[in-house]
């Protein structure tokens, strides 16, 4: 290898020449550490390219999970609505990860508004209506915001995402509350009141999203009951927070493999102790495990009657 003397070609500026052998050379490794330093933690984060890496005061997590069809490569975009900038939204980085999975992401305590943006770039031109996509809204307030499921499904771009609610116990227009939120309006907005938490474990399912029906028995309805409403929650443990003394609440759960509804080849399953008798204190214990009926329908049975000491109180 040798150097050429300094020269200067028309219109451009002085520069070395540089011979060169065509043998391959390695990459300084400062440029490596570089390179790992600003990308941070796959799934977790810490670089200068992870989303709100300069921010110094205190922080809190976001966590969920994300599911798919692909195991490819996942890019997270993370925005927040801010109406000085084009299209309203600022956006603050990205976190990777390998495949679809469980993530989390620190942001700055009380942030607000922050949207999620996933989605799978196959093609290697950021996020189109041929990629797996899925999006979610969350308000990050004074604590952790846990339990954020998203779908990834081809043709999503575009369309908007879930909202999830954390919102302190019984707060109006609010989530269901609790440390493990869910997606959906809280199927108790109509009850005011005080609040205790109920908590449980969904089992099976292979990690993907799971929808958790709420009913009250009610003879004058369809089937004898009423349903409350629908919250998405990953597997795992979970809570929610349900008006103090509502009585008995009936719980199913099911993964909607088809997106058509519960069906064949869905699993699904219900708390074997339905219904459950809300009081005045907390309830613990409450365990679905899903799994994948032959005759694809919600195994039933006769409900149980509550014990005669009441469900297990923590």
């Amino acid at each position: 290898m040798r150097c050429l003397p300094l020269v200067v070609l028309a219109g451009l500026p002085a520069c070395w020449l540089e011979k060169v052998t065509g043998e391959p050379v390695p990459l300084d490794p400062d440029f490596y550490a570089s390179v790992e330093a600003s990308q941070g933690q796959p799934g977790v984060g810490g670089g200068s390219s992870v989303p709100f890496h300069d921010h110094d005061g205190e922080r809190v997590v976001v966590r969920g999970t994300i599911t798919g069809e692909l195991e490819d490569p996942i890019d997270i975009d993370i925005r927040t609505p801010d109406a000085t900038k084009e299209g309203g939204v600022q956006g603050h980085g990205k976190i990777l990860l390998d495949e679809p999975g469980v993530f989390e992401i620190s942001v700055p305590r009380g942030l607000g508004p922050m949207e999620l943006q996933a989605f799978q770039d196959a093609g290697g031109d950021g996020p189109t209506s041929d990629d797996p996509f899925a999006q979610a809204s969350v308000i990050v307030a004074d604590v952790d915001v846990e339990g954020v499921v998203m779908l990834l499904e081809v043709g999503a771009h575009g369309v908007g995402g879930p909202v999830h609610n954390e919102a302190a116990p019984g707060a109006p227009g609010g989530g269901p509350g609790g440390g493990a939120g869910g997606i959906g309006p809280d199927p108790f907005i109509e009850y005011p009141g005080p609040r205790i938490t109920l908590r449980g474990t969904l089992s099976g399912g292979d990690g993907q999203g799971i929808d958790l029906d709420l009913f009250k028995p009610d003879p004058n309805s369809t089937g004898g009951r009423l349903m409350l409403g629908k919250l998405m929650r990953a597997p795992g443990p979970y809570e929610i927070q349900v008006p103090a003394g509502f009585g008995p609440l009936i719980l199913e759960a099911f993964i909607d493999v088809q997106k058509n509804g519960p069906g064949p080849g869905d699993p699904m399953g219900r708390f074997e102790g339905n219904p459950v008798m809300i009081g005045d204190e907390d309830v613990k214990g409450i365990d679905i495990q899903l799994t994948i009926p032959e005759d694809g329908r919600m195994p039933m049975g006769d409900p149980a009657p509550p014990p005669a000491d009441g469900p297990e109180l923590q």
